[in-house]
């Protein structure tokens, strides 16, 4: 939770205009009064939570200290105690989401969680270190804008690997120690175990295994925080699984639906509520007075903020989010996000055989129609992109991949930028669980056979084993998870499985083969994008034709990308 810069030292510089630009941007985003430490090398600003009056942040009487970023979870505890025993080179294994900062005598680091679900943004030739995208923009002299970086975020919602949407911002890999000395910053890598094989253990072990790693998440848990959980229940898996871990470790967690009453999820959750005897809360984010264009610009200006500059959802809706975000850890409670759940079911819904990297981007990163692209975009030149990431990644220039590997890919790529990025902003109001994007969880089910995964089966039996009650429940899958899943299920999930790579690369462009309307709806109408992108031009006008956009979502981050370099003002450049 909370948040943090480092700015190393320069001789005979203390560097007092870098250090309160990063001061002012977090100012901006709505942190309070930093905790300064200054040491030989660098100086670090630590932050509390938006809910706290404290960092968490533990100075000894030697000078040396030690500090924790996002949710770093112990079975002995978590926040000062878990910095504590980081500082102390404790033998167990820690869990959650996290950057450590933390001084022993000279040496002063930086430790990330092994999943890199903690986003931590650096500058090297700078030496700047940041737990936010915006503020370590804040304080460059020049931003440039990849071209790449700008379609991976319009087209998926998330610039994917080690980059941002700027040239001079870096995201630290995952499991990175960053190591501050007299001459900056070192970024230390290690090498990723990827999957390669799946496992030869029964089933019944490997059902065993996967419930006895999810206890050891859910009893830390559990153990540190009692009833003060909040979780989400959906009409799907992955929610319904978390619900069962934490009813097991005996918590009565606040549940939770968002949506409108008609809608599906929300039919669902009601009625597992119903049926459990616990209350849930509906909580419709469309349901506030509509804002006018003219207020709306300040509207756009704290949901941007609230994104550390950019996000999948983009600016242009009512902002309930944030309030929402404050509220799931409010009372110094956890917020669980059941991101990831798919790591026990077949996600590309492809087949088990083997892939090459581009039969990979064919499947799940083409979501964009070239028609709505100017001749700066070439495709070839987005997956290459994609496909060097990936190799860099496994660390290796192989471009068939075998079939677990891809399974690897899922959390490791695909969950890493997405709900990375998710939880990283989430942990700024307090603590946050992403329990099945644990390290250890992601690689044990990355080997499980894929014929088990199918038609959610393995994911189902999880429920069942931990609570046969809430898996007896209808889905909208339509059909409950305590039986394995019936024949219709199973013929409609085949219809994708054999559906070729190749093939799939065009699903997005024929649903989307459309007329454009008069105008969009909501908050995209005219009138609020002229309230918030007054003027005509527009530098992304060199790279999409917004008058042929169809997807409102991918309209909706062209601007809202329009309007972080705005933002940004004159520093701004392109590549393209």
């Amino acid at each position: 939770m909370g948040g943090f810069f480092l700015l190393c030292n320069e001789i005979n510089n203390v560097r007092t205009v870098e250090f309160r630009q990063l001061e002012q941007a977090f100012a901006e985003l709505g942190f309070a009064t930093p905790e300064v430490v200054r040491t030989a090398t660098c100086v670090i600003a630590a932050y509390p939570s938006f809910q706290s009056s404290s960092a968490p942040l533990k100075r000894y009487p030697n000078g040396d200290f030690s500090f924790v970023c996002g949710t770093c979870l112990t079975e002995r505890g978590i926040g000062v105690s878990a910095a504590a025993s980081l500082y102390d080179r404790a033998e167990e294994e820690f869990m959650g989401h996290y950057a450590a900062v933390f001084k022993k005598k000279d040496h002063t680091e930086i430790k990330l969680d092994r999943f890199g679900g903690y986003h931590l943004f650096y500058n090297l030739p700078l030496g700047i270190v940041s737990s936010s995208f915006y503020a370590i923009c804040s304080a460059l002299h020049t931003l440039t804008l990849t071209q790449q970086g700008a379609c991976e975020y319009v087209f998926n919602g998330v610039v994917s690997g080690n980059e941002t949407l700027f040239n001079e911002v870096a995201l630290a890999p995952i499991g990175a120690t960053i190591v501050v000395d007299a001459q900056g910053l070192k970024i230390l890598r290690p090498p990723l175990r990827v999957t390669r094989t799946f496992n030869l253990e029964e089933r019944a072990a490997s059902l065993e295994r996967s419930i006895a790693l999810l206890d050891r998440y859910f009893a830390a848990a559990i153990h540190n925080f009692g009833d003060r959980v909040n979780c989400a229940l959906s009409g799907g898996y992955d929610s319904r699984l978390m619900l069962a871990c934490l009813r097991r470790h005996g918590a009565s967690p606040r549940v939770y639906v968002y949506g409108s009453r008609p809608e599906k999820d929300v039919r669902f959750a009601l009625e597992i509520a119903r049926r459990e005897e616990f209350p849930l809360d509906v909580i419709d984010k469309s349901e506030r007075p509509i804002i006018p264009p003219a207020d709306f610009v300040e509207t756009a200006r704290q949901n941007f903020l609230a994104v550390d500059g950019y996000h999948y959802a983009g600016i242009f809706h009512n902002g309930a989010e944030i309030g929402e975000s404050a509220r799931r850890v409010r009372g110094n409670a956890i917020a669980f996000n059941g991101g990831g759940g798919e790591i026990f079911r077949n996600f590309f819904h492809l087949l088990d055989r083997e892939y090459t990297i581009r039969e990979i981007l064919w499947s799940f990163y083409s979501q964009f129609d070239p028609a709505s692209c100017t001749t700066a975009f070439d495709s070839e030149s987005y997956y290459d992109g994609l496909e060097k990431k990936i190799m860099d990644l496994l660390g290796s220039n192989e471009r068939r991949l075998p079939r677990p590997t891809v399974e690897w890919l899922y959390h490791s790529f695909r969950c890493r930028a997405w709900d990375g990025k998710v939880d990283s902003i989430a942990s700024r109001y307090g603590y946050t669980a992403m329990p099945y994007l644990e390290r250890a969880i992601t690689e044990h089910a990355s080997g499980l056979p894929l014929a088990w995964k199918h038609h959610g089966a393995y994911e189902a039996e999880l429920i069942r084993r931990i609570d046969r009650r809430l898996a007896g429940h209808p889905s909208i899958y339509g059909h409950d998870f305590d039986r394995p899943p019936p024949s219709s299920r199973r013929l409609t999930d085949y219809a994708t499985y054999l559906r070729p790579p190749w093939l799939r690369r065009y699903t997005y462009r024929l649903k989307y083969v459309r007329s454009s309307s008069a105008d969009w709806a909501g908050y995209l109408a005219c009138p609020y994008r002229k309230a918030v992108l007054p003027g005509e031009d527009t530098l992304l006008s060199r790279l999409f034709r917004l008058n042929r956009v169809r997807d409102d979502q991918q309209f909706t981050r062209i601007l809202s990308l329009e309007y972080a370099l705005r933002a940004f003002g004159s520093r701004v450049k392109t590549d393209f």
